[in-house]
């Protein structure tokens, strides 16, 4: 069964701030949270952020940026190095907006937690440690122009180089403002990388009444060969005054993450075993938490300014995913519903809440608790219709890949119509059968030493993300 035709269409206003509920809320707590921070930083703040595919049969890879500019155009430059020659495309201006927008209206099904439900769990326990256990001049006669264009607003050209010396002169002699040294050039000339140069266009900007510019500019997507997913990394690090908050949406066959202590299963998996701990965990997932714990803290006694790489938002996207791209005020509120787990069912909120009063007096001798009254007055305000469905599991398939209770809840979604038309550009570049996974990183200048590498995370250890607090993303 879908809930195409369930879940409720919301009226929409244009000044309507984009926000998702917290998902889980504790017995007897009335808590929720309005997620701004990954709205802010993926919409404004262009500077740090890649949208990386990577295809391992065919060893290509593709990565997109989008540079932000201020100052005059000539002093305005980009230096972009690349295992392989690339191909250059101009994507759609509003590609990380959309993106963001696209993860953070999401509605990844929330579950709803009862009296009994600590049983189901015990009951669930062997299927959930089997299933989610587990847990980078004549120098200048060194460089060669291979290309030249202009792609979007930015003109460019891909050469190689022999020497950093040669490199660094020809940049200075054709205007581009490279602010780098010789080093870190020479890093990327050793490995026999290839280089493209890129400075704003003038006759494609406009310029502001001193006649500066500032703001995007449109984004880039390279498209190259190589043996392994990488991003270089290395040379942003010359722009980085301290650090730099990275986000990064990585599609590929399978799941993507950094390697080592850069990897975001510790902070995800640390994060769903201390609500675990509130629910029924295990004796094998209170050994995951404190070995996750240990592995911390031993980071942070040499190393105080360690953080973690925080998960933000992963699935493996199916068509139900990508049917907002086809009509997006039509499909976005069911994004990430497709169809409902075997034997489960939408039931209005009336028998819902009949279902838990019936629970309660069962295990309190048919005498209805003060705390029980609180609770059913806080479901009867969270799950009204027109914020979303319930749906009721059959206990039998309760261990299904988002949560382990017999009710779930699919929010559904509002945001300015505006915003949620431009999803159609999105259309292309996000493929069904792909894993989608987001995460970010903040990067101390000190770290930025070597080229960021992303490997496969193993099948046994995939993580469909699941808002689990108020505190978890988006």
């Amino acid at each position: 069964m879908q809930l195409n035709k369930l879940l409720p269409r919301i009226a929409m206003s244009a000044s309507l701030v984009l926000a998702t509920q917290a998902t889980f809320i504790p017995p007897g707590a009335d808590a929720a949270c309005c997620y701004f921070a990954a709205k802010d930083k993926d919409i404004n703040q262009p500077g740090q952020k890649a949208f990386i595919t990577w295809n391992p049969e065919q060893k290509i890879e593709s990565f997109t940026v989008q540079p932000k500019f201020e100052g005059n155009a000539v002093d305005f430059g980009m230096v972009i190095p690349t295992p392989q020659r690339p191909k250059l495309d101009e994507m759609p201006r509003d590609f990380f907006k959309d993106l963001a927008i696209y993860t953070i209206l999401m509605p990844l099904p929330e579950p709803i937690y009862t009296p009994s439900d600590v049983r189901i769990m015990k009951k669930c326990d062997s299927a959930r440690r089997a299933s989610s256990l587990g847990i980078i001049c004549e120098k200048e006669k060194s460089v060669r122009v291979l290309e030249s264009g202009v792609v979007g607003s930015l003109d460019y050209k891909i050469i190689v180089a022999d020497d950093a010396a040669g490199l660094f002169s020809w940049l200075k002699t054709n205007h581009y403002s490279y602010a780098g040294d010789e080093a870190t050039l020479q890093f990327y000339i050793t490995k026999k990388w290839f280089f493209t140069v890129m400075k704003i266009d003038p006759k494609q900007m406009k310029r502001a009444a001193n006649g500066t510019y500032l703001g995007e500019v449109t984004p880039t997507r390279f498209t190259f060969s190589c043996q392994q997913c990488i991003y270089p990394l290395k040379i942003t690090q010359l722009s980085v005054k301290n650090s730099t908050d990275a986000l990064f949406y990585v599609q590929a066959p399978e799941q993507m993450d950094l390697p080592d202590e850069w990897s975001w299963m510790p902070s995800y998996r640390s994060m769903y075993l201390t609500y675990m701990l509130g629910c029924c965990a295990s004796r094998e997932q209170q050994q995951e938490l404190d070995s996750h714990t240990r592995w911390l803290e031993s980071i942070q006694k040499k190393d105080a300014g360690f953080q973690t790489t925080k998960l933000e938002w992963a699935k493996q996207l199916s068509p139900a995913e990508l049917s907002v791209l086809e009509d997006p005020l039509k499909n976005f509120g069911q994004m990430g519903t497709g169809n409902l787990p075997p034997g489960a069912k939408p039931i209005p909120l009336s028998t819902f809440l009949a279902e838990i009063k019936a629970e309660y007096l069962k295990e309190n001798k048919q005498q209805l608790p003060e705390y029980a009254k609180g609770e059913l007055a806080r479901m009867e305000d969270r799950y009204q219709p027109t914020k979303g469905v319930i749906v009721k599991n059959d206990e039998k398939f309760s261990s299904n890949q988002y949560n382990y209770t017999r009710y779930t809840w699919y929010p559904a979604r509002e945001a300015p119509l505006d915003e949620i038309k431009g999803l159609t550009r999105l259309k292309g570049h996000l493929q069904s059968s792909q894993w989608l996974t987001k995460f970010r990183r903040n990067l101390r200048k000190e770290e930025m030493t070597h080229d960021m590498v992303l490997s496969a995370v193993p099948k046994s250890k995939q993580q469909t993300y699941i808002r689990i607090m108020p505190t978890s993303p988006p």
